[in-house]
């Protein structure tokens, strides 16, 4: 999986020359436009154009979810409209399905069946995430070029989840019966052409699937007895080295960097990473999160290092999008983002929709886990783009969402295996998987400051606790809600780098439980502007140049919600009405 892609031009595709071949470079035509391309061009333009649509407009998905992973001010307020969304949705379908398309019939008239199930499951993949974030799409005319109609009907969630398990299924027959050379690592670079790891990927995908599909009263026997197989097939994503991710490369010219390397490791940043998930994983368990210092880079040490003793605050104090003064919680100004971490870690509440401050250089930025940004090794500079390499992943199906979702089913639906310690595998899964991330990649790494084997049990253990003391409450009406809590915060916090699994599962669970009001000055989040949207508005592209597109109206599509979200909102979910 580690080659390196260009994400500035789908037209030019870079491999490293130590993993592809020289021919890489010899590309003449524009695989986002062909006629008969080469399909060993065709396939990695899909893959990245899969792939970029999930971390540019998307990654505003960070802070919908009320816990952010990195916020904007208009963001978090969700102050979205039928325009915010319009590349992503261009992008999926113009630079991904469009080519996959195009690979699935010219390979199946070349007879190469592995190359068709590969662009199947893409396919599925990219097919499901256009459900879980709009809600409706067009499958069966959608991508039928010249031919097709200019204006291909939409189909509900529910038929295109259908017809996607389908196409999965078929995939996965034909991979079940090919050799394990039969597709050219060069040409795949997600798997590097490994025929098991796809049939992995395929089956994850149907679990994420069914997990969605079990919300439904009609669906949740089918649910729990495909969970149930899936679960016992030894077919799943069950280690981070099958992981389905795209790895960026580091070059600067051309731009082949992490999206979010590009943004953050420069001064005129656009983004504050979340002040609650930052509080959640260094303060709020009582035990540090060992994923901590992968996770995030502070860019200034304690904010109190930077000023003489006994030194009197003066009231025009800058808060650097930290929202505390240093020596007296009493005196914060309310004009700051509430809401103060400490130890240097400065962000932003969700909900602030205030002004952003000329403070690129003391707010915390991204670590190495997942754009390959700095570990966070007490040196507190201010980063640029020469810092890390940017060489970062976009996980997609992962391991530790396999043990995730077993144990939500284990635990909802009495599936197969035990909640408890389906939890805990995926704790570990992940926190195994992000320090071996940062042991690979980081230019600075400093073992010195890596977690020991008894801090990673102490946390594991105290959240195991947290677990099976879990009762009823005001925010969960059972023992079995609240331990679902424990087990979906504890998603979400894997989750770093996938904000859209994030919001699916905030969705369908209602939780984590996140603070949504300003009540004190130490929460971690103010009322936000809009009420919290259930799905992502129809870009205003489709919406004006598809006759056949549903016209929902602003109001529509933020009380609208997927097939699959069938459980009630609690009142909490809601800003000013």
């Amino acid at each position: 999986m580690k080659h390196i892609i260009s994400i500035l031009s789908m037209a030019v595709l870079l491999l490293a020359a130590s993993s592809c071949g020289d021919d890489w470079l010899d590309v003449n035509t524009d695989p986002n436009n062909p006629t008969n391309p080469d399909l060993d061009l065709l396939i990695p333009a899909a893959q990245v154009g899969m792939v970029q649509p999930l971390i540019h407009e998307n990654s505003r998905l960070g802070d919908v979810q009320t816990l952010g992973q990195n916020a904007e001010s208009t963001d978090s307020q969700y102050q979205f409209d039928l325009s915010n969304f319009n590349n992503a949705w261009n992008d999926l379908f113009t630079t991904s399905l469009v080519n996959l398309d195009k690979v699935i019939k010219d390979a199946g008239e070349q007879e190469l069946p592995s190359y068709v199930a590969i662009a199947q499951l893409q396919k599925a993949y990219v097919y499901t995430v256009l459900i879980d974030m709009w809600g409706t799409a067009p499958f069966n005319e959608a991508v039928a070029g010249a031919e097709g109609p200019n204006n291909p009907q939409f189909q509900e969630g529910e038929e295109v989840y259908n017809s996607v398990l389908a196409l999965a299924d078929e995939a996965l027959v034909t991979l079940q019966g090919l050799p394990d050379d039969a597709l050219t690592p060069s040409t795949d670079i997600i798997y590097a052409g490994d025929i098991d790891s796809w049939v992995r990927m395929g089956n994850t995908l149907k679990l994420k699937m069914y997990i969605n599909l079990a919300m439904l009263d009609s669906r949740r026997s089918e649910a729990v007895a495909a969970i149930n197989q899936l679960a016992q097939s030894g077919q799943l994503i069950e280690e981070f080295s099958q992981d389905f991710q795209l790895q960026y490369g580091a070059g600067l010219a051309p731009e082949n960097r992490h999206r979010w390397h590009q943004l953050h490791y420069q001064g005129a940043k656009t983004y504050y990473m979340s002040n609650f998930m930052m509080n959640r994983m260094k303060n709020e368990y009582g035990v540090a999160d060992p994923r901590l210092r992968y996770y995030f880079y502070r860019q200034i040490g304690e904010f109190t290092d930077a000023l003489a003793a006994n030194q009197v605050v003066p009231d025009d104090f800058p808060c650097f999008g930290y929202g505390a003064r240093p020596n007296n919680p009493a005196s914060w100004a309310g004009t700051c983002a509430v809401g103060y971490v400490g130890d240097g870690y400065t962000g932003r509440d969700h909900g602030d929709g205030s002004g952003i401050p000329n403070d690129g250089n003391s707010r915390t930025t991204f670590g190495v886990y997942p754009i390959v940004g700095l570990f966070d090794d007490n040196s507190f500079k201010t980063v640029g783009q020469s810092d890390g390499t940017g060489a970062g992943i976009v996980p997609m199906l992962t391991s530790y969402m396999t043990k995730f979702y077993l144990a939500e089913a284990a635990l909802l639906y009495g599936a197969d295996g035990d909640p408890r310690t389906l939890l805990q595998e995926g704790i570990e899964e992940s926190i195994s998987k992000v320090i071996a991330f940062g042991q690979a990649n980081a230019t600075n790494y400093d073992a010195t400051y890596e977690p020991s084997d008894a801090q990673i049990t102490a946390y594991v253990n105290r959240i195991l606790g947290l677990y099976d003391n879990a009762m009823p409450d005001a925010n969960h009406s059972s023992v079995e809600e609240a331990r679902l809590d424990v087990i979906i915060s504890q998603f979400h916090l894997a989750n770093f780098g996938n904000p859209i699994e994030s919001y699916n599962n905030l969705r369908r669970t209602k939780y984590p439980v996140v603070p949504v009001a300003r009540n004190n000055v130490q929460a971690m989040a103010i009322i936000p502007v809009n009420r919290f949207p259930r799905r992502l508005p129809l870009p205003l592209d489709e919406v004006n140049t598809n006759t056949n597109a549903p016209r929902p109206s602003d109001l529509d599509w933020r009380d609208a919600t997927v097939f699959w979200d069938t459980k009630p909102y609690p009142a909490r979910f809601d800003g000013n009405q």
